[in-house]
């Protein structure tokens, strides 16, 4: 006869009599769950074979299903069983100890299993031979049985972020992470332009932030620019290049809700656009200026502005060009000059140029402001259009 025999006739297992065999008692349990028996069928049976009284916890270590009406244990204490990093014996909430075991496959949780009692194992392969029948029961009837979890990877929950779908568990999953979710953090994404991506990959693993990676390009959350500062430099520093331009990093605004994080991501990548292409290694909502007024503008508003004011000159590359030098160095003819490898003469020539196309004298302070913004629109419209052709090498407009 089965030494598994008893297991579902009532009677608890007397004297000592042999061990249930962990293989035959797995086998019956599954079988007897795919025929209609639920969590605490299975933990009356594992109770009988093994001895000890059960408990199923949910993944915060709530009581789900118990032989003896105890208690569970503290979320903490759970949520590092369900990690694999607690070990086999816990304390309970009622002051018992306890064999911990993860009831999970992969992402998928149904709880914690709890052997009342001191480790043994003998118990402990036991218990563990309850756990496919356990998974079993929770996938195939959530509402009557073990609640089903997915547990979220610090990646799954930068993306839920970045979409503005946060469920209930996600948050739980957030505030797992560390991420104040009344106090939104901002929405970060930092882009590696170098050789090493095995380095790289190998870099965001180590950050002590939640990512998302996606090739060269990485989204996290972070509290403020000098936290931003800290991750760049710490990957510019673990992929070893030598050029301090190869990791470009951006960050949104600040929400007011979990929902508005997806705005910030969308800020973020914007500027994370803009700063490849002035070739700027870091730049954030609160630091860029009159950008932050271009940056939920539609591209046919910013094609419109920047066609208003630059229209005449926009396919003349040379005066773009003189242009852009002339407002950066606020007129000095000798700076332009040799930034751009002119005489001095030509640089006259062109301004004289550019003031006659443009009706207006560019270092005048209202003309100024205007051709400014209207550059960066271009600057956020050529950013825009080096991201969706998934382009890596920095995009200039108009020189």
């Amino acid at each position: 006869m089965s030494t598994t025999a008893g297991v579902w006739s009532g009677t608890a297992r007397e004297g000592p009599g042999p061990a249930p065999d962990p293989a035959v008692l797995e086998r019956e349990l599954t079988e007897a769950v795919l025929a209609g028996a639920d969590c605490s069928d299975v933990l009356r049976a594992l109770m009988r074979a093994a001895g000890r009284h059960m408990r199923l916890l949910s993944a915060e270590g709530m009581p789900l299903a118990t032989t003896d009406g105890g208690a569970g244990v503290a979320a903490a204490v759970a949520d590092d069983v369900l990690d694999d990093a607690a070990g086999s014996v816990v304390d309970t909430l009622d002051g018992l100890r306890a064999t911990a075991l993860p009831v999970r496959a992969g992402r998928t949780v149904a709880g914690v299993l709890l052997a009342v009692g001191t480790d043994e194992p003998r118990v402990r392969a036991l218990a563990h031979a309850a756990v496919t029948a356990l998974l079993i029961d929770a996938v195939r009837a959530p509402g009557d049985s073990a609640e089903v979890q997915t547990r979220h990877t610090p990646a799954d929950v930068v993306a839920a972020l970045r979409s503005g779908t946060v469920s209930p568990s996600m948050c739980a999953a957030a505030t797992g992470l560390g991420i104040d979710l009344q106090r939104p953090p901002a929405g970060a994404v930092l882009h590696y332009g170098g050789s090493r991506l095995r380095a790289w990959s190998t870099a965001l693993t180590w950050l002590d932030h939640p990512v998302q990676q996606e090739g060269r390009t990485a989204w996290t959350v972070v509290a403020d620019e000098a936290v931003l500062g800290r991750l760049r430099n710490r990957l510019r520093l673990m992929t070893g290049d030598e050029s301090a331009d190869q990791v470009v990093a951006a960050s949104g605004s600040h929400p007011d809700s979990p929902k508005g994080l997806a705005r910030s991501y969308a800020e973020a990548e914007r500027l994370l656009g803009l700063a490849t292409a002035q070739r700027v290694p870091l730049l954030t909502f609160g630091g860029c200026g009159v950008v932050q007024v271009l940056l939920p503008l539609p591209r046919t508003r910013l094609e419109a502005y920047a066609e208003a004011h630059l229209g005449p000159i926009r396919q003349r590359p040379e005066l773009m060009a003189t242009l852009r030098a002339w407002l950066a160095e606020r007129g000095s003819r000798q700076s332009v000059s040799e930034q751009l490898h002119l005489h001095r003469n030509s640089v006259g020539y062109r301004v004289r140029q550019i003031k006659t196309l443009l009706g207006t004298d560019p270092l005048l302070p209202a003309a100024a402001a205007e051709l400014h913004l209207a550059l960066t629109a271009l600057d956020l419209l050529a950013a825009d259009e080096q991201q969706s052709r998934g382009d890596d090498a920095p995009v200039s407009a108009g020189g």
